[in-house]
């Protein structure tokens, strides 16, 4: 189970370091002031032009500077004869972050042409970010030729244990030259870079550009709404493929899975992450709340969407969903990923009344200590900062938690039928916990694996409740290679 963690715990002062999309400003321009021509400035992409989501910063906001880089020694040019404006935009409170410099003048081509041959030779850089040195590696992006020319260039380095990474684009258009610059967590999402440089590009150009689409990036992906036999049902889907059905936790939301998991899944897939009954817009089901009317709600949705054969993945109480939908609607299910599992014949071992008060009082960082286990302390911030990229959105209401805690007391309890029948999945299955799960004894995978035939059962040592996400880089070429 998981509860939604709130926006209060977010740390913010990586927050404030992560807007580094105009990290390079400082190295462009030297110390001269930027120009102020409107012209450039209607020239630049702007929030109209941005999906939702997205919000204005300043753009040499960044407390991230180059220092003692040799290769980029000759980098920076003189202002003389040539101006620049900027901008900078930030996706939710932190990451991504986007920042965009476009200048003119006689001597521009020139400082563009030796920027990027600086950077073609650079192979690290120095920085220091919020007062802290830390080395980044620098390599050449294979990347799409925009407007007369340009050139694309990734630099990624870890703060605080978490891995960080911004791409550069210098482009050139007939009028103008400039550079995009994008930064996430981990390898920011090429084809998601692209689509920003080619609207920054088309709008340098021609005064005007199409939007960048919503969807592009997951945050910004819309919330959508199903109408189901049984109700409303929200989801945000992206990506092409075989469908892949995400549910999710106690007292979660589809906000609760971090971008770059979806992103990484959407790679190969159509994923369609759901927010159970009561939660956002889905609509409440009777009382009183069963896993097995919940497991009839997510078939409702795979119904109205047309998806065939979908492949489906469950963490926590959405593993007891998934399970009850392999069940009850067998030919809804292709493949089963149970992750942080239960049984529901009645066998759980259950988490000690401590442990679930902890989880459940509220206190977001009590809520983190259940999740990861002692000592993963980037885990957990890399969680948090990937998160705080959605929108802004309501919590789950004390009536829907309580309804949810009643559910998986009888899951638990095995007053549910589908509980009961959990040996007749005939889906192919795949068990997953960490080692260290403080919610979910490690005894739940094992009995499951012994339940459901056939069932494949993969263990993540030093990993909790979250091993999901701290284990992210081991865990989905499992999951990719189970579902074929």
């Amino acid at each position: 189970m998981i509860a939604a963690v709130g926006r209060d715990a977010r740390p913010g002062r990586l927050a404030r370091v992560l807007l580094v999309g105009a990290l390079v400003v400082a190295l462009l321009s030297g110390c001269g002031a930027s120009g102020t021509a409107s012209q450039l400035q209607a020239r630049l992409l702007s929030l109209a032009d941005l999906p939702a989501g997205w919000s204005d910063v300043a753009a040499g906001a960044s407390p991230a500077k180059v220092t003692d880089t040799p290769c980029l020694r000759h980098a920076a040019a003189s202002q003389k004869g040539w101006s620049y404006e900027s901008a900078g935009f930030v996706e939710g409170t932190s990451i991504p972050s986007l920042g965009e410099l476009l200048a003119s003048g006689p001597r521009v081509q020139r400082a563009w042409d030796r920027f990027g041959a600086a950077l073609a030779g650079c192979h690290s850089a120095l920085l220091t970010v919020d007062g802290k040195k830390v080395e980044a590696s620098v390599r050449r992006l294979a990347f799409a030729t925009l407007g007369r020319g340009s050139s694309a260039y990734s630099w990624a380095f870890t703060l605080g244990g978490i891995r960080l990474g911004f791409d550069i684009v210098l482009f050139r258009t007939r009028r103008y030259d400039g550079y995009l610059s994008y930064a996430d967590l981990g390898a920011p999402a090429t084809a998601t870079v692209e689509a920003f440089a080619r609207a920054a590009v088309a709008k340098a150009q021609s005064g005007t550009t199409a939007p960048v689409p919503d969807g592009v990036s997951v945050a910004s992906a819309p919330v959508r709404t199903a109408h189901t036999r049984l109700g409303a049902v929200g989801y945000r889907a992206i990506g092409n493929g075989p469908p892949l059905v995400l549910i999710t936790g106690y007292g979660a939301t589809i906000d609760s899975w971090p971008p770059q998991f979806i992103a990484a899944l959407a790679r190969d897939h159509r994923v369609i992450a759901i927010d159970n009954a009561g939660v956002g817009p889905s609509a409440r089901l009777p009382a009183p709340l069963t896993i097995d009317a919940m497991a009839d709600q997510t078939s409702a949705l795979i119904e109205t969407l047309g998806l065939r054969d979908p492949d489906v993945l469950g963490w926590s109480m959405g593993s007891m969903i998934a399970q009850a939908l392999a069940v009850r609607h067998p030919d809804e299910v292709r493949r089963l990923v149970l992750c942080a599992a239960y049984p529901g014949d009645g066998t759980t071992v259950r988490p000690s009344r401590r442990q679930l008060d902890e989880f459940e009082n509220g206190d977001a960082q009590e809520v983190l200590a259940a999740l990861f286990p002692p000592g993963q302390a980037a885990a957990q911030n890399t969680y948090l900062l990937a998160v705080s990229s959605y929108p802004p959105a309501g919590s789950v209401s004390a009536g829907v938690l309580a309804a949810q805690r009643h559910a998986i007391d009888a899951w638990w309890g095995g007053t549910d039928a589908a509980g009961t029948r959990t040996a007749t999945i005939s889906a192919p299955t795949l068990v997953a916990d960490g080692t260290l799960d403080r919610l979910d004894p490690l005894a739940n995978s094992k009995a499951l694996v012994k339940l459901i035939p056939g069932a494949e059962l993969q263990l993540y040592p030093d990993a909790g409740h979250a091993f999901l996400f701290q284990d992210q880089a081991s865990l989905l070429p499992r999951v990719e290679a189970f579902l074929g």
